[in-house]
């Protein structure tokens, strides 16, 4: 009997920009090596835009379609929704045989839509996560006085933390030292808001001291957790990425604390039953693929949410944890 020889893996990388544009240079590329140590192991793998006008008809000619490369995708907001819709549609109504298969998407689109703005907090907080006190305000309907009001009856005096609710890697997030006395620079970052220059709504978020001390990031592969990271921001800064000056490290798990572990498994354990599959043979769709769980550990609370991130979320695979899961998870899902 001739041993059957399976077809390699084809894997489609998702991109914003065009993949000749990228430069996959460390530390300002996520996951930038994946696509290398995939064809090492045998898997046909490109990169295309998912802003190209042939980008639906290019995804059946994958086996697994994933967003660990789609940087830069909230600067077009409608039109990164209006792509999500037309996939989950495409799925919808194409026909399944034996020759036409869609493509497993990694990670599903539901999720993807819930996690590309950050209002995905406030369903957080409904169901009992801590988060930093945070208000949501559409900008735009406010004069820059109405806003700098608005902010101050946040909170009286004293540091608040602005950001759009579509962004990464802390792009147009704004301290502000004291909401009583707002900075000339202060009311030019209010006057872009009102003008529409976020694209997207406006947190205002209750400014979180721990920050300074680090942020810890809980990445999950698959449904176990992997490993975790502390980011800790440059002095006098408060964003913990790379180009701001920030650094990370990896924790030790054993030394964090059993109550701020479970309540992040807690979290994770939500975002499954929120993204849960409603058929099990449900065409297109995989159990969460990864995601990053951000947040702080204070004294009194054991984890404070600050982000979930399940697009195209940094997730440190270059240290060697989380990678063999990674690999298995795009070559072997199914």
């Amino acid at each position: 009997m001739r041993a059957v020889i399976e077809p390699p893996r084809r894997i489609l990388f998702l991109t914003t920009q065009q993949p000749h544009t990228i430069k996959a240079e460390w530390p300002y590329f996520q996951n930038y090596d994946l696509p290398l140590l995939l064809n090492k192991r045998g898997a046909l793998v490109a990169l295309k835009s998912w802003m190209d006008e042939d980008i639906l008809t290019a995804l059946y000619q994958y086996d697994v379609v994933t967003f660990l490369w789609c940087n830069e995708y909230y600067k077009h907001p409608k039109a990164f929704f209006a792509f999500l819709d037309k996939v989950d549609k495409l799925i919808k109504t194409s026909p399944y045989t034996p020759h036409v298969v869609p493509p497993l998407i990694i990670n599903d689109t539901n999720l993807v839509r819930w996690n590309a703005d950050k209002r995905y907090l406030l369903d957080m907080r409904q169901e009992g996560f801590v988060i930093p006190k945070t208000r949501l305000v559409d900008p735009q309907k406010y004069t820059v006085a109405e806003l700098q009001e608005l902010v101050r009856k946040f909170h009286q005096s004293g540091p608040v933390v602005l950001k759009p609710s579509m962004s990464a890697s802390s792009t147009l997030t704004r301290r502000i030292a004291d909401t009583s006395a707002l900075s000339a620079d202060d009311m030019t970052f209010l006057e872009l808001c009102t003008s529409g220059g976020l694209q997207s709504s406006l947190l205002i978020q209750e400014f979180e001291p721990a920050i300074l001390t680090g942020e810890y990031s809980f990445v999950f592969v698959g449904p176990r957790l992997t490993h975790v990271m502390v980011k800790s921001p440059q002095r006098g800064d408060i964003r913990v990425q790379d180009e701001y000056g920030g650094s990370a490290k990896l924790a030790d798990l054993l030394g964090i604390r059993l109550e701020t572990v479970q309540v992040v498994q807690a979290v994770f354990e939500s975002l499954q039953r929120r993204f849960a599959p409603k058929h099990a043979e449900e065409i297109g769709y995989r159990e969460i693929g990864y995601v990053r769980i951000d947040g702080l550990i204070t004294d009194d609370r054991p984890f404070v949410l600050m982000e979930i991130e399940a697009i195209e979320p940094h997730l440190w695979l270059e240290t060697g944890k989380g990678i063999s899961r990674m690999l298995s998870l795009l070559m072997d899902s199914s």
